[in-house]
């Protein structure tokens, strides 16, 4: 939930410049907007699948936790309200890199599990 609510606060300090200026530092700490995008999705992808009790994993290929799916739709839901904010602009980059993180940290999680059940 920390991961979330950072995240989700950031993304809020920026579209209603309420204390913007320091998400945009951090961004320029990182190396740019794209980082902290990715770094975010990524951990939101590990700890949604992490929370996740395993044996929801045991039987299926691949199955989405929900909370993954949940990210999913949230990080989407924050990019498309960004298209209608006057103070921000939709971003096919920052929308591609944070799906591809959540995805990319579920799978990284998933490799782990398979490493530890050998």
């Amino acid at each position: 939930m920390v991961v979330v609510l950072l995240g989700g606060l950031a993304s809020m300090a920026k579209t209603f410049n309420v204390h913007g200026n320091s998400v945009r530092e951090v961004e320029v700490l990182l190396g740019g907007d794209w980082a902290l995008h990715s770094i975010l999705s990524f951990l939101l992808g590990f700890i949604a699948c992490w929370a996740t009790p395993k044996y929801y994993f045991r039987n299926a290929l691949f199955r989405f936790p929900p909370l993954l799916i949940l990210m999913l739709c949230l990080v989407s839901a924050d990019e498309a309200f960004q298209a209608v904010s006057p103070l921000r602009e939709f971003s096919w980059q920052d929308f591609l890199i944070n799906i591809s993180g959540l995805l990319l940290g579920s799978a990284v999680y998933r490799l782990y599990l398979a490493t530890q059940s050998n």
